[in-house]
């Protein structure tokens, strides 16, 4: 969602950037060649100029929220595979308890299965 939002604002910065150059061309090429064209013309230079330095201020901060939000995944996606790390080893440790658990009561009725074996047999 994050990739699109990006997309968006950049193609809209780019629009941006080429509607102000239009604009400035269309106000340029209007003018018959007086002064007052002149004039106006340095008021759509310093638009553009503008224009164009809030665009790439915006792509700018476009990009350091990217990759904000890529750290943040990238330290999310760490912890996740720690806690995923530990909770293997917890069960790996309680497995092998268990099984000695088990081993040990299997030892001990065997033990006892012997041993009234040995009594009821002369």
């Amino acid at each position: 969602m994050d990739q699109i939002d990006f997309k968006l604002r950049r193609l809209g910065a780019l629009f941006a950037v080429v509607a102000a150059i239009g604009g400035g061309a269309l106000l340029a090429g209007c003018g018959g060649g007086g002064d007052s064209t002149g004039g106006s013309s340095g008021g759509v230079s310093e638009e553009l100029s503008t224009t164009g330095k809030n665009a790439q201020k915006e792509a700018e901060e476009a990009v350091e929220t990217a990759e904000q939000g890529l750290e943040e995944g990238k330290e999310k996606a760490q912890e996740g595979l720690e806690e995923a790390k530990e909770q293997l080893e917890d069960s790996k440790g309680k497995g092998k308890k268990n099984l000695e658990e088990t081993k040990e009561k299997a030892e001990e009725i065997a033990e006892e299965a012997k041993e009234k074996a040995e009594e009821l047999l002369p």
